[in-house]
C-alpha cells in the first residue's frame, strides 16, 4: 500500500480531494489550517478552539491511500496532476510525495477508537459493532468521515434528558441533526414521527444511511434552526451551540404547550443566559445537566 501526499492550497484542496479520491477509494484526508482559521475568525464556535491548533503550515495536504503499487497509477496521476496544473493555478503548487505504508486496511482501522455508547436503556451502537449491542433500545450509526457515534459529552447530555421524558407517540424535530442520532434515538423510543433539519447536505446524506440502517423513517429538511417549520412539535431537539440556540427564537412557536425542548452543545458559562432567554418567552427550566465543560438543558413549554 502506498500514501499518497498532494500539496495545494485551500482554494484548491477540493479539486485535489476530487481528483484523488480516483485512486483513494477509501477517502481522503485533508489538513488545512484555514478550515479550523476561519472557525477561530467567526463567531460561530470559537470558544471550542485552542489557539494552537492554527500553528499549522498554511499549505494544504490532501493524502489518500492506494492499495497497490504506484507504477499502477503513477501515469494517470501525473496526468491529473498536470491538467489541474493548467486549468487550476490557484490549486499550486500541487507537488506530489509518494510513500510505501505497512499493510493495515486504514480504512478500517480509525473505526477501533469509536466504542458502543451507552446511555439509560439506550445504546447508540457503530454499525461494525451491531453483534455486540446487547441494550433494549439501539441506534445504529454509520458516521461516515465527519460525524460521530454519540461519544460527545453534549450528545450524552441530550440523550440522557432525552430518557427524562416519556417520548411515546410524540412527534419530534431534530435540528441541527448531524448524523441523526438523537432524533433516531427518539424514534426507537417511542416517538411517532421526527423531522430532522440541517444546514449540512454532507451530514443530511449520513442521516438518511442512518435512518436506513434503523429501519425508521423521517422528515428531512435542509434548512436552518427552526425557520418556516409550519408545524407544531412535542418536542424539539437541538445540540449545536450557545450562540446558534440563543437564534432559536420561534422556539415558542413551534413547541407546543406542555411539550419540551431539550438543548445542548452549551458551555457552562453560557448556560444561565439560555435559561433567562428561554424562560422568557415561556419555558419552564426542568432539568440542567453538566459533563465537564458542557450543559444540557431541559424545558418544558408552558
Amino acid at each position: 500500500m502506498i500514501k499518497i501526499t498532494v500539496k495545494t492550497t485551500h482554494e484548491g484542496a477540493e479539486i485535489v480531494s476530487d481528483m484523488l479520491y480516483e485512486f483513494s477509494r477509501s477517502g481522503v484526508v485533508v489538513e488545512d489550517r484555514e478550515d479550523v482559521a476561519e472557525l477561530w475568525n467567526s463567531k460561530l464556535v470559537w470558544d471550542y478552539l485552542e489557539e494552537g491548533v492554527l500553528n499549522r503550515p498554511k499549505e494544504v495536504s490532501v493524502i489518500g491511500y492506494y492499495d497497490g503499487e504506484y507504477s499502477e497509477i503513477s501515469d494517470d496521476l501525473e496526468n491529473k496532476l498536470n491538467e489541474i496544473r493548467s486549468y487550476c493555478p490557484f490549486a499550486l503548487p500541487l507537488d506530489l510525495s509518494v510513500e510505501n505504508t505497512d499493510n493495515t486496511d486504514w480504512s478500517e482501522d480509525w473505526k477501533k477508537a469509536y466504542k458502543i455508547i451507552s446511555v439509560g436503556d439506550l445504546e447508540v451502537v457503530p454499525v461494525w459493532k451491531k453483534e455486540e449491542a446487547k441494550g433494549d433500545k439501539i441506534v445504529l450509526i454509520n458516521p461516515g468521515s465527519a460525524f460521530g457515534t454519540g461519544e460527545h459529552e453534549s450528545t450524552r447530555l441530550c440523550l440522557s434528558l432525552m430518557q427524562q421524558i416519556d417520548l411515546t407517540g410524540k412527534n419530534v424535530i431534530d435540528t441541527g441533526c448531524g448524523s441523526g442520532i438523537l432524533g433516531i434515538a427518539a424514534l426507537v423510543s417511542g416517538a411517532s414521527s421526527c423531522l430532522f433539519r440541517d444546514i449540512d447536505e454532507s451530514a443530511l446524506n449520513n442521516l438518511r444511511e442512518n435512518l436506513g440502517l434503523n429501519q425508521v423513517t423521517g422528515k428531512v429538511e435542509c434548512a436552518s434552526l427552526l425557520e418556516g417549520v409550519r408545524t407544531t412539535a412535542q418536542v424539539v431537539l437541538a445540540n449545536i451551540t450557545a450562540d446558534i440556540l440563543a437564534k432559536m427564537t420561534n422556539a415558542a412557536d413551534v413547541v407546543e404547550k406542555g411539550g419540551y425542548l431539550i438543548m445542548s452543545g452549551i458551555i457552562d458559562k453560557y448556560a444561565d443566559g439560555l435559561i433567562d432567554q428561554f424562560s422568557a418567552v415561556g419555558f419552564k427550566p426542568v432539568h440542567k445537566l453538566q459533563d465537564g465543560i458542557w450543559v444540557g438543558l431541559l424545558f418544558e413549554r408552558e
